[in-house]
């Protein structure tokens, strides 16, 4: 059997062809991966308002709690809303947070979610999405939203270890730039849950006393940035001021399903009355400004 030499004009097609195929291939993965992106995070349903719509609302910049509330505005218990409310809004945290992929009242909210992380880490990690599993750092995700309420808890991962000073920092920090990159944004900074009686028997670093501090500290951080504070904390409390057992999964850090229902209710129940593409008719229903 005889072989034929390759030309070099064959040998020069053959090149170029593997030279071309593989840059084909990364093209064509990166638009059906963009495209199956918006798909997945729903990217079209939550941009779908008119952002500079006068809505008639008072801002918070104009907007005083008490007299000690500065610019920020720690939000109260108001009308009850429907969830369509929160089309609009993304969820941002860690392990508790997680739990709004899992039960049915959270299935049409937007939520990202890092097992783990804390104020400083927030910053540079990459979060779960919700429904579709893709990963973001929260900067990144809160660009990619543009929510026009953006819910952040943060904090119980270091309360056992890391100074209230330290966490403080990180958090700042973290506000700050997205405030700076989402100047529509409504920020509301939740407190963080407490824990159960027996859990801070076994960690006394996780003392009524730790997150009492943290959560004051929340709330004035939210005065000196100028953002919003809803206290989380306050609806899972006993009087002595440790997670309600009905509410507790075993661990007495997390909620079980009865704790997700209760966070469901007081979201629904505290409801900004800032910038919002949702306006709240008499009987508590939501309407759009369309």
């Amino acid at each position: 059997m005889t072989y034929r030499r390759e030309t070099v004009g064959e040998a020069l097609l053959r090149t170029i062809w593997l030279l071309i195929l593989p840059v084909a291939f990364l093209i064509v993965s990166f638009i059906v991966s963009s495209r199956a992106k918006d798909y997945h995070l729903g990217k079209s349903t939550l941009h779908d308002y008119d952002k500079n719509a006068d809505l008639g609302y008072v801002t918070i910049s104009s907007t005083r709690a008490t007299s000690n509330a500065g610019n920020g505005y720690e939000i109260p218990q108001s009308v009850a809303v429907d969830k369509s409310y929160f089309s609009d809004a993304l969820f941002v945290g860690d392990s508790i947070t997680s739990g709004l992929n899992i039960y049915d009242m959270f299935q049409d909210f937007n939520a990202i979610y890092k097992v783990g992380v804390n104020t400083h880490n927030a910053m540079t990690d990459e979060f779960t999405m919700t429904g579709s599993g893709e990963s973001m750092t929260m900067v990144e995700a809160v660009h990619y939203y543009s929510p026009r309420k953006l819910y952040i808890m943060l904090g119980t991962n270091g309360i056992n270890w890391a100074s209230t000073d330290w966490l403080l920092d990180g958090y700042r920090e973290l506000v700050k730039v997205i405030m700076a990159e989402n100047p529509d944004c409504a920020v509301i900074l939740q407190s963080i849950p407490p824990v159960s009686y027996q859990k801070s028997v076994e960690n006394p670093s996780f003392s009524k006393e730790n997150f009492d501090l943290y959560n004051n500290g929340i709330r004035q951080l939210a005065i000196e940035l100028g953002c919003y504070f809803l206290d989380i904390n306050a609806a899972f409390s006993t009087p002595d001021g440790y997670l309600d057992p009905a509410y507790a999964a075993p661990d007495g850090v997390h909620f079980g399903v009865a704790g997700y229902q209760r966070w469901y209710d007081y979201l629904l129940t505290h409801t900004i009355q800032g910038e919002s593409v949702y306006k709240i008719s008499p009987d508590g229903y939501v309407i759009t400004n369309h």
